[in-house]
């Protein structure tokens, strides 16, 4: 077809890109080693710049179906490097499938399939699995554990979704006869030159994406105990909200246990109040925040204020269990928060903190 650019460059092109970036995620690896999904990543497009060479030599049919296996292999490893960095293990059982069915896609029509159709038959056959192998990945990386997914991931997962009209588009013309030039390899080539940027954009995005959410989560924490600091109870309080309530708790004569046994002593007591509280805590969108010294504010969500009461006797009574710690307790202030803002709930519990206070401590007050 005239104006179509010659399938030789494009291959070169591609071959180019990949390599370039296959480079930078070495140089990625080689200053965090520890960091295995890069590479992950560089074998995919090593093995994607090595295709395309392959494809341009290659005449056998085993050779050329080998190679179809190589491209659904360039498009597991996205995905096994995306769950390295997730966390998760890289390797499914079911990997090996499309990568099987792209190369038998490609040779069993060159080797059962009558001349002088043959040749265009493994086209169709392999790009034909090829694409569905490429979907599969495109659909991992854009939907699966979408709680979890990051920007960087769905965009690369897009991105190789993006070749999917191209691969169709290359099949519908083989099949309506128009071979000359190979529409299979040149619209996904065409295809490349937008899309693998894109695709390897996206990735490179993924570290520092978690690294940013990191840092965002970091500053919403309390160094010494983990626990969320004013910043981020003002951010995921979620007050005023039906049924909720706080519940404001410090440490009994916290001063003494500082003068008498030192600060680390003291530390070791609030770090010990922040886990045992947090362990406590009866729904995910409960949380524990430190407001300073040694006061804490717990918010609960879709609570009574009879289960709240249940809630502030347990920590009461885990702040008691013996630890390496010295021995402490904690006074408590409960309020429900229906309708108030989160100072104003806050302001209704610490009253009750002090009237725990005044009937002699560790206990807690409603």
């Amino acid at each position: 077809m005239d104006g179509l650019p010659d399938l030789q460059t494009l291959r070169l092109c591609s071959l180019l890109a990949s390599t370039a970036f296959a480079l930078v995620f070495l140089a990625f690896w080689h200053e965090r080693r520890a960091e295995r999904f890069w590479l992950h990543w560089a074998g995919s497009s090593l093995l994607y710049a090595a295709t395309m060479q392959g494809l341009a030599w290659a005449a056998h049919p085993a050779l050329v179906a080998a190679l179809y296996g190589c491209l659904a292999v360039t498009n597991i490893l996205i995905v096994t490097g995306v769950r390295a960095f997730e966390g998760r293990p890289p390797v499914r059982a079911w990997m090996p499938l499309p990568v099987l069915a792209a190369a038998l896609g490609y040779a069993l029509p060159a080797w059962l399939a009558p001349e002088p159709h043959a040749e265009t038959l493994s086209r169709i056959g392999g790009t034909a699995f090829l694409a569905i192998s490429s979907a599969l990945a495109g659909m991992i990386l854009a939907f699966a554990n979408r709680s979890q997914a990051s920007r960087g991931r769905r965009i690369a997962g897009f991105a190789v979704l993006g070749y999917q009209p191209s691969y169709a588009a290359g099949i519908l013309a083989e099949t309506a006869g128009w071979s000359d030039p190979n529409l299979t390899a040149l619209l996904p080539m065409l295809s490349d030159q937008v899309l693998l940027g894109i695709l390897n954009l996206a990735l490179l995005a993924m570290p520092g994406e978690r690294a940013q959410a990191a840092l965002r989560e970091s500053a919403l924490r309390d160094p010494l105990t983990g626990a969320l600091n004013r910043a981020g109870l003002a951010a995921r309080a979620g007050l005023p909200a039906p049924g909720a309530a706080v519940i404001l708790l410090d440490v009994d004569h916290f001063k003494t246990i500082n003068d008498q046994h030192g600060h680390a002593a003291g530390d070791a007591v609030l770090v010990a109040l922040a886990a045992r509280s947090a362990a406590l805590l009866p729904g995910p969108a409960d949380l524990i925040a430190r407001l300073g010294g040694d006061e804490f504010a717990v918010v609960l969500h879709a609570t009574s204020l009879e289960a709240a009461q249940r809630v502030a006797e347990r920590i009461r009574r885990a702040a008691r269990e013996p630890g390496a710690e010295p021995a402490w307790t904690v006074s408590l202030g409960i309020a429900l928060a229906d309708g108030l803002d989160l100072a104003e709930a806050l302001a209704r519990a610490d009253e009750a903190l002090y009237a725990a206070k005044a009937a002699g401590r560790d206990r807690a007050a409603a």
